[in-house]
């Protein structure tokens, strides 16, 4: 059996225009992984595209529709290049919304999964709002563009530019989308999704501590967020918005401290 080429989008944003030093360093390590990387930038320099390694197509668009409209323009790209042909493809979706701190960690632990026909995976899944695998970090086989209803979904992505509407028709509306199609979501991170239970008896228990304790229900959270400190030690990775709001509530004593002195605090707070 021929092994599948890996191939890449990488969906970039930056506030003023600029790339971070992490994100360069991704890039130079998935060269030796991905046997094609597609980035795609909103409002990129053309400064900042020179550091940018060689070999890497780079795809400039307008600030609109986030970074799903991103993933589109890169598949689009691909959908020529290779002509239309993804069957002996495995595609994986990236964003710069994550910090890449020790980006090895992140990528040795996603190109090594193999990718079965009727699967949808993600770095992690979420129940937040509804069962999702969140769209940072997603890959599948490209077998599923057989599937017409998945292929005409992607075709028909439109730049959205109101948030809210972007997570529900798309972030969220892709999961159903797989659902809808008999493919299954996984996701290599579990520990938020085992900390719900099926048993009958332990179910009761976990609301009453919900209820009158205020035990947070972790699963039905972002896992990222909530459970930063094993993403970190795991996939090498932080959540960008993470960093720069702080927020008590997600426990991040010490995260700046631990990006100050690999000199990514700044890279992260002026993204």
């Amino acid at each position: 059996m021929n092994k599948k080429e890996k191939i890449l989008v990488f969906a970039h944003y930056h506030s003023k225009g600029l790339i971070r030093r992490d994100v360069l360093v991704f890039l130079k390590i998935s060269k030796k992984i991905f046997t094609k990387v597609v980035f795609v930038s909103t409002k990129i320099k053309k400064k900042e595209i020179k550091k940018i390694p060689k070999g890497i197509r780079v795809i400039k668009k307008r600030n609109i529709g986030y970074d799903f409209y991103s993933y589109k323009k890169g598949w689009e790209f691909l959908k020529i290049k290779i002509n239309d042909n993804f069957s002996n493809k495995n595609l994986f979706f990236i964003n710069s919304s994550i910090l890449f701190v020790k980006p090895e960690k992140l990528l040795n632990s996603i190109s090594k999964k193999s990718l079965e026909n009727k699967e949808f995976w993600g770095l992690s899944r979420s129940l937040e709002l509804t069962d999702h695998v969140s769209t940072y970090c997603f890959f599948f086989s490209g077998i599923l563009f057989e599937n017409k209803n998945i292929f005409n979904w992607w075709k028909n992505i439109k730049p959205l530019n109101d948030r809210n509407k972007v997570v529900a028709k798309y972030e969220l509306g892709l999961s159903e989308l797989m659902i809808r199609n008999d493919i299954e979501l996984k996701s290599l991170y579990k520990k938020n999704l085992q900390l719900k239970t099926n048993n009958f008896f332990k179910k009761i228990i976990q609301r009453f501590k919900e209820i009158f304790f205020k035990v947070p229900k972790y699963y039905k959270k972002n896992p990222i967020n909530y459970f930063w400190k094993d993403f970190y030690n795991k996939y090498g990775i932080i959540k960008v918005k993470l960093v720069q709001e702080n927020n008590e509530k997600y426990k991040t004593d010490g995260l700046r401290s631990i990006l100050k002195n690999k000199n990514l605090l700044d890279d992260a707070l002026n993204n």
